[in-house]
C-alpha cells in the first residue's frame, strides 16, 4: 500500500489514509474527497505471477478505476447528452451491486452532507428479473463508469431515454466472433467488447446461439454462458465452468441460471439431478454478498454509538447430503440483523454449547413475530431482539434439523 499512497501524492492527492481491514484508501485530489476499496486489487496482485505481471495489475487499476474519474477531459463531466449518446452501454448488475454501492456512499458522506448530494451520486437502474438489474455505463478507452443520478440531470435527459439510446448502441457493436460453441452443449457469448452479460436485454440475440431453450449464466462481468434447458450434460458443464471461474477471478457478476422463455426472463429451477450444484454456487454468491454487507455495515459503527450485531453467514455440508447449506446465529439477548438462510441457529444463555437448529420456515413460523425487516438492505436481513420464549424454545426443538 506504500507504493499507492506515493504514487497518489506524486499527482497531488493530499490527506491519504489507508485502512488495512478491509482494504480502503481515502484521499483528496483535485478537491474532490474520494475513497476506493481494495479487496480486488489485493486479490489480484496475489494472483499475479511474477512482478511484472503485478505491475500491469496495479497500473490498471490505479489509472482505470481510481484515477480516471477525475480528470478534466473525462465525458461524464461535459454538460452536451449529444457528445456522450453514442458512448453509453448498458451494464448488467445484481440488486446486492446495487445495495453495496449505496451503502458506500453512505459510508464516505458525512452525516452533515446534503441528501441532494446522496441523490445525484445514486445509479438509476431498470429490474430485469430477480436479482439481476440494468444499469447505464459510459465507455471510454481506459473502462466503463457508472451513469450516477446526478449525471443524467445534467445531460438534461431521463434514465429510461438514456437506456434505450444504450441499448441502441449495443445492437449496433461489431459482432466480431458472435457465439463460440466451447463444450459439447456449451455456448459462450464471444463479442469480446466486456459487455457480453448486457446481450440478456437483447433476446433476440441469444436467440442467435441457435440454443432453443437457452438457459445463461453471467459468472463474470465479462463472460455470458448458455446452454440448453433440456441438455442435462450441457447444463452441468455450465455450472462446473460457474464454479471454476469464480475460484480463478475476483471480479464475480452472478451465478443464478436464468431461461428465456418467449423473450422475457424467468428464473431456472435445475433439474433435481443438479440442483446442488446449482444451489452451492447461489449459496456461496449469497454469502459472499452477506460478508460484503456486514463489512460494509460495521464501517457505520464509529458514526453511530451504538447499534445491532450484524450477523454472519456460514456455510455446511451434512455427510449425508450432497446440498451445501447455510445457517446464521440467532444469539440469546443480543439484538442482531440476522441474514436469511437456509437454517438458524437459535442460542440460548442457559445451552450456549447446544444450539437448536431448525429450517428457516420453521423459525418464521415459530418465532417469526420477533423478527423486523430492515428496510433499504439487499440481500435483506431481519432484526431480532428477544429470544423465543420457553415454550417457543420446545417448539423449535421439536422440530430441529440436526
Amino acid at each position: 500500500m506504500k507504493r499507492l499512497v506515493r504514487r497518489l501524492e506524486e499527482i497531488g492527492a493530499t490527506g491519504t489514509t489507508v485502512n488495512e481491514d478491509p482494504p480502503e484508501i481515502h484521499f483528496t485530489l483535485n478537491g474532490v474527497q474520494m475513497h476506493s476499496h481494495l479487496t480486488h486489487l489485493v486479490r489480484d496482485l496475489r494472483r499475479a505471477k511474477g512482478g511484472r505481471a503485478r505491475d500491469i495489475e496495479f497500473d490498471r487499476y490505479l489509472e482505470g478505476t481510481m484515477l480516471r474519474p477525475v480528470g478534466a477531459d473525462v465525458p461524464e463531466l461535459s454538460e452536451d447528452y449529444a457528445s456522450v449518446r453514442a458512448r453509453l452501454v448498458p451494464l448488467l448488475r445484481t440488486r446486492a451491486d446495487m445495495a453495496k454501492s449505496t451503502l458506500d456512499l453512505a459510508n464516505a458522506l458525512t452525516q452533515d452532507e446534503a441528501a441532494l448530494t446522496r441523490a445525484s451520486n445514486q445509479t438509476p437502474f431498470r429490474p430485469l428479473v430477480g436479482d439481476y438489474v440494468a444499469i447505464l455505463g459510459l465507455d471510454t478507452p481506459e473502462s466503463t463508469a457508472r451513469v450516477a443520478q446526478g449525471m443524467l440531470d445534467k445531460w438534461g435527459v431521463s434514465f429510461d431515454a438514456a437506456f434505450d439510446d444504450a441499448l441502441d448502441n449495443l445492437r449496433g457493436l461489431p459482432e466480431d466472433l458472435g457465439w463460440q460453441q466451447i463444450a459439447p452443449g456449451l455456448w459462450q457469448g464471444a463479442w469480446n467488447d466486456s459487455y457480453e452479460p448486457s446481450r440478456l436485454l437483447l433476446p433476440d440475440v441469444i436467440y442467435r446461439s441457435g440454443v432453443a431453450h437457452p438457459v445463461a449464466m453471467v459468472p463474470l462481468r465479462h463472460v455470458l454462458l448458455v446452454a440448453d434447458a433440456n441438455d442435462i450434460a450441457g447444463l452441468a458443464l455450465m455450472a462446473a465452468m460457474c464454479k471454476q471461474l469464480r475460484q480463478e477471478h475476483s471480479r464475480w457478476l452472478s451465478c443464478r441460471p436464468l431461461q428465456l422463455v418467449e423473450r422475457a426472463w424467468q428464473p431456472f429451477e435445475a433439474p433435481e439431478s443438479l440442483r446442488p450444484m446449482f444451489q452451492e454456487l447461489i449459496s456461496v454468491e449469497d454469502s459472499e454478498d452477506y460478508s460484503a454487507q456486514k463489512r460494509l455495515l460495521e464501517q457505520r459503527r464509529p458514526q453511530e454509538a451504538s447499534g445491532p450485531f450484524v450477523g454472519s453467514v456460514k456455510l455446511v455440508q451434512f455427510k449425508d447430503s450432497e446440498r451445501v447449506m447455510s445457517y446464521s446465529v440467532w444469539p440469546d439477548g443480543v439484538d442482531t440483523l440476522l441474514p436469511l438462510t437456509d437454517l438458524v441457529a437459535f442460542a440460548s444463555h442457559d445451552k450456549p454449547d447446544q444450539a437448536v437448529i431448525v429450517a428457516w420456515a420453521d423459525a418464521v413460523r415459530i418465532a417469526g413475530h420477533y423478527m423486523q425487516p430492515v428496510d433499504g438492505l439487499h440481500p435483506p436481513r431481519m432484526r431480532v431482539n428477544v429470544f423465543p420464549n420457553g415454550d417457543e424454545q420446545a417448539q423449535l426443538r421439536a422440530v430441529k434439523a440436526v
